[in-house]
């Protein structure tokens, strides 16, 4: 799976960067429409985080602030999943 560097949600451009010393796996700015992932993390744990913080860049651009973190969990893992198992 290629992670972007950039993508847009309802016609705003958000940007994706891995940044060092960071203590959370990633991390999503609405205010800035940024996605961190954690510099270094394996592929696989690095594609699976970028899935959950595109959830929460999906529900923040549907105007959702109070997110779930069981259901973000879910919808990322389950579009990792999908994304990755594709033929």
């Amino acid at each position: 799976m290629k992670i972007p560097k950039t993508f847009q949600l309802a016609g705003i451009t958000w940007t994706v960067e891995e940044v060092d010393g960071m203590t959370e796996q990633g991390l999503c700015e609405s205010e800035i429409a940024k996605i961190k992932l954690r510099k270094g993390l394996p592929a696989q744990v690095k594609e699976a985080t970028f899935c959950h913080e595109l959830e929460h860049a999906i529900l923040f651009s549907m105007g959702r602030t109070d997110h779930d973190e069981r259901e973000v969990d879910a919808h990322g893992n389950l579009l990792h999943q999908f994304l990755n198992s594709q033929k």
